[in-house]
């Protein structure tokens, strides 16, 4: 099986990282193509992985955040305030 396979429901950290996307690049207006043309991926492996049916690995996480000019805590956004602790990137942070 490979890594990158998505079983029939997605997992809900993937699902939150693909609307997170979708939210962003929506935002700054752009096409699939345009996200993935920065990637230097297929508009389909975006389209992909913003309908849940890519697992987003941490290197698929930085490049993201390069190409849309955001910090991880914004491709996170939503994830339980736990996990984001344990991640290390809680904002509370003196």
């Amino acid at each position: 099986m490979n890594d990158d396979a998505v079983p029939a429901k997605p997992d809900p950290i993937d699902a939150l990282i693909a609307a997170n996307v979708r939210a962003v690049r929506a935002r700054r207006q752009e096409r699939q193509a345009d996200l993935a043309a920065d990637l230097g991926w297929s508009p389909p492996v975006v389209g992909d992985l913003e309908n849940g049916r890519r697992r987003v690995t941490m290197a698929d996480m930085v490049k993201l955040c390069r190409a849309l000019d955001v910090d991880l805590q914004e491709l996170l956004r939503g994830l339980d305030p736990e996990d984001m602790r344990r991640l290390g990137l809680d904002r509370r942070r003196d």
